[in-house]
């Protein structure tokens, strides 16, 4: 059971992922790129620190990003997705949405852990939160999604397998942990 002082954590870590996500599509949408950025950093200095950071989130976050720059790369190169700041190129994802995917990562372990109930769950809670933060970033104008259905189909299955083998990555990381420490 969560403590008061991990409930404020995790409570931080969820208004700073959500800050991220505002920062970010809003500093894209209307020019203000260094908005999204500041938060970021704000976000990665709170939760790397060692008092709040969790033995498998580095794995979680390079497995975020990774799996993000795979998925936004495909979407924006085949023209399902038009990111309106593609720098460095269009058919690569742009800097900033590869930083979001960082965000989620960094928030896995900690204000999402309850969906690493199952991987089922984490799948399903990001194969439509994920699509949804998509469909609201093209309705503030950060992106534009081409034949919506399609994407957003698809974007909910790329999801969905990233939450459902992020969760499994962590189970295997803390039983890893778990028999590494009583083996020493």
């Amino acid at each position: 059971m969560a403590g008061p002082r991990m409930k404020f954590k995790n409570l931080v870590n969820f208004i700073l992922l959500q800050l991220v996500w505002v920062g970010f599509i809003v500093g894209i949408t209307f020019d203000q790129m260094w908005l999204g950025p500041i938060i970021f950093i704000v976000l990665m200095v709170w939760q790397l620190r060692s008092d709040v950071r969790e033995g498998s989130d580095f794995v979680v976050i390079s497995c975020s990003f990774i799996s993000g720059f795979v998925l936004a790369s495909i979407w924006s190169s085949s023209g399902l997705i038009e990111f309106k700041e593609h720098w460095p190129s269009p058919d690569i994802a742009p800097w900033w949405i590869l930083a979001l995917w960082i965000a989620l990562g960094a928030s896995f372990n900690h204000s999402l852990k309850w969906v690493q109930a199952s991987p089922y769950l984490a799948g399903a809670v990001l194969a439509i939160g994920g699509p949804l933060s998509y469909l609201a970033a093209e309705r503030i104008g950060a992106i534009e999604i081409n034949t919506p259905v399609l994407t957003l189909s698809l974007m909910a299955a790329g999801w969905f397998t990233i939450g459902f083998l992020l969760t499994i990555i962590v189970k295997k990381y803390r039983l890893f942990e778990k028999w590494w420490i009583a083996d020493a």
